[in-house]
C-alpha cells in the first residue's frame, strides 16, 4: 500500500531525528520555530547542508504526495510520468530516516517528535500522515530525488484520498560528504511536481519600445501577463523565466484547467501588460507568445 504524506505545509523535510537533535545541541539552539529560525539564518542553514541534518524541499503546492524509499518501497508503475531528477544532496543517518511534512520544524518540540514520527491525524473521516520513518542502517549517504506525476493529471489539484504526485528518494553511502547541494537555489531546482505538470514551455519575442511594447521588459523571476480570447474577456497567464535565457520560460493558467488546450504546442497569443487606473484595466502589447 503506498504511503501518502498529508504534506499540507507547503514542504516536506527528510532528516534522521539523533542526527538532527545532536545538531540542535552542538549549535546551542533551542528555538521551538526551527524552520523560521533556519529561513533567517543563512550560515545555519548552510551547515545543515554541508552535515546532511536535513533535506528540505520546499515551495511545493499544498496536498497528498506519495512518497517512497527505494529499496524499501515499489518504484512508480507507467501510470506515473518522471518529471524532476536531482542527485547528490547529503543525509547524515543515525539509525532511522524520517520523511516528514514542516509541521516538526515549525513547532520543534523533541519531547514529542519522537512520537511525530509515522503518526496520523483524522479530519473529515480521512487519515493525514504526518511523516514516515523508515529504519536506515546508520552512516553518511547521498540521497537523489525523483518527482512524479500521474499520467492522468492535470497540476491543478492533489489530495490525501487521491494523490497525483509523489517523489522517490533513494541513498548512496559515502565514507564521508565531499562539499554539498543547496536545495532551495530556485535557478537549479524546481521540486514544485504540480507546477512542472500544469505550465508549458514557451518563447516570447518581446516588442519593440518603438512598437508599443514595453521600455524593459521582465528579465527573471515570475511574471502575470494575460492574453484575450476569442469573446475578449481575458485570460490571465503566470509566467516563470528560465535563468539562463530570459526569452524562455514556463506558462500556466491558474484556476482554469478547462483553458489548458491554449497551451497547446504551437499555439501562439498575443501577451498584454494589464494596468489598472482609476478601477478601468488598461492592456499594453507587450510581445508574442509562442508555445513549444
Amino acid at each position: 500500500m503506498d504511503r501518502v504524506l498529508g504534506a499540507y505545509g507547503y514542504g516536506i523535510a527528510l532528516f534522521s531525528l539523533p542526527a538532527l537533535q545532536d545538531f540542535l545541541k552542538t549549535e546551542k539552539i533551542r528555538s521551538k520555530k526551527l524552520l523560521n529560525k533556519l529561513q533567517n539564518d543563512k550560515e545555519l542553514y548552510l551547515r545543515t547542508q554541508e552535515q546532511g541534518i536535513l533535506l528540505p524541499i520546499v515551495q511545493i503546492d499544498a496536498g497528498g504526495y506519495i512518497v517512497k524509499l527505494n529499496g524499501y518501497d515499489e518504484p512508480f508503475d507507467e501510470e506515473w510520468a518522471l518529471k524532476l531528477a536531482y542527485v547528490g544532496f547529503n543525509i547524515d543517518i543515525q539509525d532511522s530516516l524520517c520523511i516528514s511534512d514542516l509541521e516538526p520544524l515549525n513547532f520543534y518540540n523533541p519531547e514529542k517528535l519522537d512520537a511525530y514520527e509515522n503518526a496520523s491525524r483524522t479530519m473529515d473521516g480521512k487519515t493525514y500522515y504526518n511523516s514516515f520513518k523508515y529504519d536506515v542502517p546508520s552512516g553518511k549517504y547521498l540521497i537523489s530525488v525523483k518527482g512524479y506525476a500521474r499520467k492522468s493529471a492535470t497540476g491543478h489539484s492533489s489530495s490525501s484520498k487521491h494523490p497525483e504526485y509523489g517523489f522517490l528518494f533513494s541513498l548512496t553511502k559515502v565514507e564521508a560528504f565531499d562539499g554539498f547541494k543547496n536545495p532551495r537555489e530556485s535557478e537549479l531546482y524546481e521540486f514544485n511536481i504540480a507546477w512542472l505538470t500544469r505550465s508549458r514551455e514557451a518563447v516570447i519575442e518581446w516588442f519593440s519600445e518603438e512598437d508599443g511594447g514595453l521600455k524593459n521588459p521582465p528579465a527573471e523571476g515570475e511574471y502575470h501577463a494575460v492574453i484575450k480570447l476569442e469573446d475578449e474577456s481575458l485570460c490571465h497567464l503566470h509566467i516563470e523565466f528560465d535563468p539562463a535565457n530570459h526569452s524562455y520560460c514556463r506558462v500556466c493558467i491558474p484556476w482554469k484547467n478547462t483553458l489548458d488546450h491554449l497551451l497547446d504546442s504551437g499555439q501562439e497569443h498575443i501577451l498584454y501588460d494589464e494596468t489598472r487606473k482609476k478601477g478601468k484595466s488598461q492592456l499594453q502589447k507587450v510581445g508574442r507568445l509562442i508555445m513549444k
